[in-house]
């Protein structure tokens, strides 16, 4: 199934000594096979919003467990709207995924400092059932779509 939907994930908040923010479980997402590369963080994740503005391009994936790791994600559509990866089915059967509107989307970032430039990751998205909110890192292993592809953002 080609994923067009433009759903994104939407802003959370995580209960952390830190913020003193409380979560509800519905605005966990689980990740039961964990994020490779940070299998240490445990399998629970919420998303922050990056800025006041609750429709920000830029989240922050926390993960629960230990609040201190965090990976910041995008809709990237915002960027590439016509970004349309073909995910196996056998990956949306496992997430219980049935149409593309049932999928939130989102790619990791990866910020380059020296370039001025920042990176989404469209070969490997964050997929994750909006019911349930059960997901995996999905890899388009048999996509010629980038691991980096870079955008840039006009500074003011």
């Amino acid at each position: 199934m080609s994923a067009t939907s433009t759903t994104g994930p939407t802003a959370m908040t995580t209960s952390t000594p830190e913020t003193g923010a409380e979560t509800g479980t519905d605005q966990v997402l689980s990740f039961p096979l964990g994020i490779p590369g940070l299998r240490e963080a445990g399998t629970e994740f919420v998303l922050e919003s990056l800025s006041d503005d609750e429709d920000g391009a830029f989240q922050l994936l926390r993960a629960v467990a230990d609040p201190e790791i965090a990976l910041i994600v995008t809709v990237p559509w915002l960027f590439f709207p016509d970004y349309a990866p073909d995910l196996p089915d056998s990956e949306l059967a496992e997430l219980g995924i049935g149409q593309p509107e049932e999928a939130i989307v989102f790619c990791p970032v990866t910020l380059h400092a020296e370039e001025e430039t920042i990176y989404l990751n469209l070969l490997g998205p964050f997929v994750v059932n909006g019911s349930s909110r059960v997901g995996r890192q999905v890899v388009l292993a048999d996509s010629d779509l980038p691991v980096r592809a870079p955008i840039r953002l006009e500074l003011p």
